[in-house]
């Protein structure tokens, strides 16, 4: 039984990260596009393109990966955990920016890692415990 949960959780963590990982490219795309080209300021390009991302990310998550129906409540839930996420990003933007002689690009780079984990396991959460399968 306990094999069957970790397989579960394996497949579900999987798909989970095919949808970061083009998740990702799109983000970095398009901040590299406004941070890099356009030179639109740092925290604002941040803050507006993981919006953005997040609802992508949602639909995406809440169709291909747990194949739950749309909720209102799970769509604000969802917002709040990459909420955190950004709140965490954005904190260890300011602690890498002040310890790393680094591009703005590839400081938002170095947050991700960090990002990503939290996202998945408050995701999980969300689509688990507030969500109508089907």
């Amino acid at each position: 039984m306990q094999l069957i949960k970790i397989k579960k959780l394996i497949y579900l963590f999987s798909k989970f990260s095919l949808v970061g990982v083009f998740m990702t490219f799109l983000s970095l795309a398009t901040g590299y596009v406004f941070l890099e080209i356009f030179h639109t300021p740092l925290f604002i390009t941040y803050v507006l393109n993981n919006l953005v991302m997040i609802f992508i990310s949602y639909q995406l998550n809440r169709i291909f990966t747990f194949k739950v129906k749309h909720r209102a409540v799970s769509m604000v839930l969802y917002y709040f955990v990459y909420a955190t996420g950004i709140l965490l990003g954005m904190l260890l933007l300011w602690l890498f920016k002040y310890l790393l002689p680094f591009r703005n690009f590839i400081l938002t780079l170095c947050v991700l890692p960090f990002t990503m984990a939290s996202n998945f396991i408050l995701s999980k959460l969300v689509f688990d415990k507030v969500s109508i399968k089907g």
